[in-house]
């Protein structure tokens, strides 16, 4: 029996209390590089996607960690996902949100959504 996957996109607000290290961002990137997912992070003018090591890596190194960041996953298993990440990050984290979530079957019966 073939068990379906449901896709999902669901956003994050994050407070980091002290930055990442480069290990920690080079976990996340290992993450996402070997999932079927796609995982963004933004925070004001900046977006990252977490696939791409360099922009990553800019991306945590011009933040400004006295401003929430927006995390983005979309794929399957995204809470799976969010919650691997959070465990590594565990250290760095003052506070973590679920801010949307959607099913396959609310982002294929909207026109636009909002994350």
């Amino acid at each position: 029996m073939e068990v379906t996957r449901m896709e999902e996109l669901s956003s994050y607000q994050l407070h980091l209390h002290q930055p990442l290290q480069t290990n920690q961002v080079m976990k996340l990137y290992k993450l996402v590089s070997k999932s079927n997912q796609n995982v963004y992070v933004h925070q004001n003018h900046l977006i990252a996607d977490s696939g791409h090591l360099p922009k990553l890596m800019s991306f945590f190194l011009l933040m400004d960690i006295n401003e929430p960041l927006v995390m983005i996953i979309d794929g399957e298993e995204v809470e799976q996902t969010f919650q691997e990440i959070e465990s590594s990050w565990k250290d760095n984290i003052a506070e973590a949100n679920c801010r949307r979530r959607y099913t396959d079957s609310i982002i294929n019966s909207n026109s636009s959504i909002f994350v």
